[in-house]
């Protein structure tokens, strides 16, 4: 008797489990087809219009896409702002060096660099905590495991090293919501080794390039 019960419950939990990866399925497949509808509407029928509301979005990409291009101070905080999104993947160590060519104050753009990720990281933490699987599906299944099994076998120290090494730590501030990590040692490991990097590449830039 069992037995059966044991059986029935292991078919019960693989229905259920099918089930919820197909909505999961259905749901994410309705917020891109809407998503891919609003993004073609406002293309086509919208881009030009004189809605107020469509003003204001073509106005904020200018103002964000000029400040980019011009490499601006203000550019400096919009690149990791938006670039340190975990499902923006930009070499931001690369945009960096063109902010330091544009010759902006070395200590300032590492300054503005470090707020804008310290943005961009609790936005993904958060999102991470509370997307779990949707957070997953768009890192990628392969990419989520990969990263989380570097942080099981180096601990704090991967952390800290993921972010002072040119590695992807944007889906790692992700993962690390995903997972509840101390949001204290989030910051600690995370922003350290980000401070670590931009000033060794600032000095590198002055003082070698």
């Amino acid at each position: 008797m069992v037995k059966g019960e044991n059986r029935m419950s292991k078919q019960n939990m693989f229905a259920y489990n099918r089930g919820k990866k197909r909505r999961f399925a259905f749901y994410s497949l309705l917020v891109l087809v809407l998503a891919l509808l609003i993004i073609t509407s406002y293309i086509i029928y919208l881009k030009d219009s004189n809605l107020f509301f469509v003003k204001g979005i073509n106005t904020g990409f200018s103002h964000v896409a000029y400040h980019l291009s011009a490499t601006t101070l203000l550019g400096s905080f919009y690149a990791p702002f938006f670039g340190g999104l975990f499902f923006v993947p930009v070499p931001l160590e690369l945009i960096f060096l063109s902010f330091l060519k544009a010759g902006h104050l070395p200590w300032l753009l590492v300054l503005l660099y470090l707020l804008g990720l310290f943005i961009s990281y609790t936005f993904n933490y958060f999102i991470g905590g509370m997307f779990t699987e949707t957070s997953k599906k768009i890192i990628s299944y392969k990419k989520f495991y990969k990263i989380k099994g570097f942080i099981n076998r180096y601990g704090s120290g991967g952390i800290f090293l993921f972010n002072v090494l040119p590695l992807p730590s944007q889906p790692l501030s992700a993962i690390l919501g995903v997972f509840r990590y101390n949001r204290y040692k989030f910051y600690l490991y995370s922003m350290g080794g980000q401070l670590i990097k931009y000033s060794v590449i600032a000095l590198g830039y002055f003082y070698i390039v």
